[in-house]
């Protein structure tokens, strides 16, 4: 193999380990929360705090940033696995709920729903659209690139009813495959590399580094 192969092996490697180890402890924390709390839709989830205290309680987190700058580097840019802006932004992170661990990975906890569902107006039609089984959502940020690709050092988490599962992690293969490559650009939204984490859940690999 030559060097750069190598290099990009070893990188591989580590997406994967990392993202391994947040889902398994995020996943942990979420069978003892509703063992000592009950089911997530009686949690009182008014606010990404509300969620971020019941979870942290049960992992070893080394250092808290709620509402405040820290965890999250203030110049961290996030883009999409292609390199295009993210429609969503940390900013100064000051008004947001993050939390770190000692290996460096940290969480930054962006929504909560009360009851575990919720509905919105879809822009484009105008329809009331309702969602079920969602209590809340949050990131992993696996390394600290000040360019923060979707997919490969950020990755998209959902709370249910049953779990805390990889984003899209009920999706078909194809849709999974399709949102987590690295030729497909997105410049509306810069959500593609949304899927990647069920891929890696799915898989075991990151095999999207390739061309």
């Amino acid at each position: 193999m030559t060097i750069p192969t190598l290099v990009t092996k070893y990188q591989e490697k580590q997406t994967v380990t990392r993202f391994k180890w947040i889902y398994s402890t995020l996943a942990n924390a979420f069978t003892m929360a509703v063992a000592e709390n009950g089911d997530p839709q009686t949690w009182d989830l008014n606010t990404p705090e509300d969620l971020a205290k019941i979870l942290s309680k049960y992992m070893r987190v080394s250092e808290k940033c709620y509402y405040k700058k820290g965890c999250i580097p203030s110049d961290v840019k996030l883009v999409a696995l292609t390199g295009e802006p993210r429609y969503s932004n940390l900013g100064t992170t000051k008004g947001y709920v993050k939390e770190k661990f000692n290996n460096g990975i940290a969480l930054f906890y962006s929504s909560v729903h009360k009851g575990c569902n919720y509905s919105y107006i879809e822009a484009e039609t105008g329809n009331q659209i309702n969602v079920e089984n969602d209590c809340g959502s949050l990131y992993a940020f696996i390394s600290m690139n000040r360019t923060n690709k979707y997919g490969l050092d950020h990755f998209g988490f959902v709370v249910t009813p049953k779990g805390i599962f990889p984003s899209y992690h009920n999706w078909s293969d194809s849709y999974i495959k399709s949102n987590c490559n690295k030729r497909e650009q997105n410049t509306t939204l810069g959500t593609n590399g949304c899927t990647c984490g069920e891929w890696i859940r799915r898989w075991g690999n990151a095999d999207y580094w390739y061309d």
